[in-house]
């Protein structure tokens, strides 16, 4: 189990450890705050969570790096035309799901 779910392993008998629900909601926007899709406002209070919680930078980190492996590694590479236009209508399609 990773350290940033709900529970972690207990460490020699102690108590399993509740990740805190400002700790949840950070990690849940940090892939928007690497994408630089963040408001201004968001984006400040995810930093200044970051700055905070050594935890929640670490996972930070590991998803800066992860992020920058997939952009090394995927560079120049398009998918074909075909592809891109079945994604594009799959998204509105959920898209508009979601906003009913």
């Amino acid at each position: 189990m990773s350290e940033f779910s709900s529970t972690s392993e207990p460490e020699s008998g102690a108590e399993p450890m509740q990740i805190k629900a400002e700790c949840a909601e950070v990690i849940a926007e940090v892939w928007s705050l690497l994408d630089g899709e963040c408001t201004p406002e968001t984006q400040d209070k995810l930093r200044q969570h970051l700055e905070d919680c050594p935890p929640c930078f670490q996972f930070y980190g590991l998803e800066e790096r992860i992020k920058g492996l997939i952009g090394s590694k995927c560079r120049g590479e398009r998918a074909p035309e075909g592809l891109r236009e079945r994604l594009r209508v799959e998204i509105s399609r959920t898209t508009i799901i979601r906003g009913r």
